[in-house]
């Protein structure tokens, strides 16, 4: 007989992304720290920040283990993964307010084989829903607004916040196409994006790939991690979850004015790093 008394947990960040609305500029996860309560918003080398927003609402397809890695070629390989989450919509996915907390999400959820893991990885849709305020100390509130179209645009003291939306069509700010974000590291591993085409599900960076300075046909966001320690599924795991997080991560304010402290985001706002961790439950006899 088992309990579930003792708990294995691996808090594994999937990956953490800077997501740049229409009016921002490329930045490195490093330069985003948290938005100060304080005297300046943004810090003096700070080209953004990031808090919790309101609301932010991500749609999900599918989430696997791997043990070799899925991007090594041109397009996702899937041959030596095993599939932990298939969204029962796959035109959708499974979309859920992840400010809320834990998500049940609709689909299929399988548990992984019995294995040894070196790469999670994980399918989103490029379009992610927030709504974001954030209040200082002296009580000064920034809301993020939306433009005619429905994006994430100005902020500023005007209240209220409106529910806008993010597209992330571009990792950098070229005359070609950006469509990776490689070797982002993080204190268990490193983190590669991929922004792709459901259709093919390959790479996409280069002039070919270009429409206006931006991807063409991107509607997937496929996020790959090499882990330093693999994730061991053994006959005593009872239960495995992703578990999404974006408390202090959620959303980002943006300045025009890098390299001076500041408390003007007049470069807008958006949504910000997506992260989450598998959660692993292994059980002993009693």
């Amino acid at each position: 007989m088992f309990n579930l008394e003792k708990v294995i947990s691996l808090l594994i960040t999937l990956f953490s992304f800077i997501l740049l609305n229409n009016v921002s500029f490329a930045i490195t996860a490093e330069d985003s720290g948290a938005c100060s309560t304080g005297t300046n918003l943004f810090s003096t080398t700070a080209t953004a920040c990031r808090f919790t927003p309101q609301t932010y609402k991500a749609s999900v397809y599918e989430m696997g283990l791997c043990t070799v890695n899925p991007m090594a070629g041109a397009s996702l390989d899937k041959s030596t993964c095993t599939t932990v989450f298939t969204a029962t919509d796959q035109t959708n996915g499974s979309e859920h307010d992840f400010a809320l907390g834990d998500a049940v999400l609709t689909g299929v959820s399988t548990r992984p084989a019995n294995g040894i893991y070196q790469y999670p990885y994980i399918i989103l849709n490029n379009v992610f829903t927030i709504k974001a305020e954030f209040t200082k100390d002296d009580n000064t509130t920034f809301y993020v607004h939306k433009d005619g179209n429905g994006a994430c645009d100005a902020a500023d003291t005007t209240a209220p916040a409106e529910e806008c939306t993010s597209t992330l069509v571009q990792f950098g700010q070229t005359n070609v196409c950006d469509g990776e974000y490689l070797d982002a590291p993080v204190a268990i591993g490193t983190i590669n994006g991929y922004l792709m085409q459901n259709s093919t599900l390959d790479k996409r960076d280069g002039a070919s790939d270009t429409a206006s300075n931006v991807c063409s046909n991107v509607d997937r966001l496929v996020g790959v991690m090499n882990l330093n320690t693999p994730i061991v599924i053994s006959p005593a795991t009872m239960s495995f979850k992703f578990i999404f997080n974006v408390t202090d991560y959620g959303a980002q304010f943006f300045t025009n004015n890098a390299g001076a402290p500041g408390n003007n985001p007049n470069g807008g706002g958006g949504s910000g790093p997506f992260s989450g961790y598998f959660e692993v439950q292994d059980a002993t006899p009693q």
